[in-house]
């Protein structure tokens, strides 16, 4: 055999062997499958541990909570002091922000994920854990496929029911669980002059608000052609079907609020007790 014929052997017999310990350490034995829980193979490819990662992602905390609100996840984990099997309960998160008394909560993810749970199957063991996306949901209890990755929203339905629309008594987890869709809300244009060149340069901006639309939400009752709207304040304001026609009830500076997408924020209900068709 010459000498490049032996080299190409070789590299051959190599390549071989490489490729044999690779697929060893990519495909675990039956002794290691059998050892492994599913918890544990979501902890160590779910979770995330570091030090300097600078995790300023945001959780919303809406529905039926005394004031809708967010957290910032860097705050709930510190990462620089995070070690394997940081946690938080579902039920002490909510229980920080004042949701005692709740029947169903439902967690979303940043790209569609949707999970929802009665109160009698959220126990300690439903946990939320860092994530390299912010949080993730894990429950031993619970089958894989209720485990929520990038959890970004987390809808409250509490047990009271402090918010009457048309003729039935809901509240606004109720609604949000139900049914919810995003309008945009308090557009404008904004003009700048830049400093590297000179030019103007535009851009249009506004605001996002997911919440029940109100056609849906009034079910029977949108028929009429005039309806009032009550604030907790005893404010009452009415409004026409047409003034009303895309409007949603989402939350405003953490309360209930009734959003006309195409009016200015001086024509919105916040803190919103009741909507209805007017009685004349």
């Amino acid at each position: 055999m010459t000498r490049i014929a032996q080299w190409l052997f070789a590299g051959v017999v190599g390549l071989v062997v490489g490729v044999s310990l690779g697929a060893w350490r990519a495909f675990p034995t039956e002794d290691m499958v059998a050892r492994a829980t599913c918890a544990e193979c979501h902890d160590v490819h779910g979770a995330l541990e570091l030090s300097d990662a600078p995790f300023q992602s945001q959780v919303w905390i809406l529905g039926d909570v005394p004031e809708a609100t967010y957290l910032i996840v860097d705050d709930l984990f510190p990462y620089a002091e995070a070690e394997s099997g940081t946690s938080i309960a579902l039920p002490d998160l909510l229980a920080r922000y004042g949701a005692a008394e709740w029947e169903r909560v439902a967690l979303e993810s940043l790209d569609g994920g949707w999970v929802v749970l009665e109160r009698e199957y959220v126990t300690e063991a439903s946990l939320l854990v860092p994530y390299l996306e912010g949080v993730r949901f894990a429950d031993s209890n619970q089958h894989e496929s209720t485990w929520l990755k990038g959890v970004r929203w987390i809808i409250v339905e509490g047990a009271e029911r402090s918010l009457r629309i048309g003729e039935e008594q809901t509240s606004l987890g109720r609604l949000l669980l139900a049914q919810r869709t995003t309008v945009v809300a308090e557009g404008a244009q904004a003009m700048y002059r830049s400093e590297a060149d000179g030019q103007i340069y535009r851009g249009e901006y506004a605001h996002l608000y997911t919440g029940a639309l109100v056609s849906q939400a009034l079910g029977d009752g949108w028929a009429a052609e005039r309806f009032v709207a009550t604030n907790a304040a005893g404010r009452v304001t009415e409004f026409a079907r047409e003034d009303l026609e895309g409007a949603v009830i989402a939350t405003v500076n953490g309360r209930p609020a009734l959003v006309l997408p195409r009016e200015g924020r001086g024509r919105w209900v916040t803190d919103l007790v009741a909507l209805e068709p007017a009685h004349r």
